[in-house]
């Protein structure tokens, strides 16, 4: 099995719960998948730290894939998104980082990526552990609670 090279980016879980959330503050299905791929830039770039272990994506991919899964299968999900705008936004942030699924099997260079995070093209700045469960934490939590605002809005 080909390694993950220090600093491959995969962050999957935060780009997915990002994505659902702005998904769901959009509510259209195809315009919440693009600004999920496009979060997906913002959140590459903004610095965080990358697992310097295999052990930290295979993690980080399993609780992504079961955040999908929740998301996909959850009743409760689909009596609040009707429209299946925060499953599509939460597709859209995930799927840039498949291209890196590469790297199970072979060893790929960075310019041979194509998402601009990716492949250098956009800086992929890093940062410590505590710093980045920081900046990834207060951005869930704002994204969370302007979801829950606009619940509380849909509501009224």
């Amino acid at each position: 099995m080909a390694r993950f090279s220090e600093g491959e980016p995969l962050h999957w879980t935060t780009h997915i719960v990002t994505g659902a959330a702005l998904g769901y503050l959009i509510d259209r299905p195809v315009q919440a998948a693009l600004v999920g791929v496009g979060s997906h830039i913002v959140l590459d770039t903004i610095p965080h730290y990358d697992p310097d272990s295999e052990l930290g994506y295979v993690i980080d991919a399993l609780l992504g894939v079961l955040t999908l899964t929740f998301i996909a299968g959850s009743k409760t999900i689909r009596g609040i998104d009707g429209r299946h705008a925060l499953l599509w936004g939460a597709i859209g942030g995930a799927l840039p980082d498949t291209e890196l699924l590469v790297n199970l099997v072979e060893n790929v260079e960075p310019e041979q990526y194509v998402f601009p995070s990716h492949d250098g093209t956009l800086p992929h700045l890093q940062t410590g552990l505590v710093a980045s469960t920081v900046i990834q934490a207060a951005l869930v939590t704002v994204l969370m609670m302007l979801a829950r605002h606009k619940r509380r809005m849909d509501r009224a």
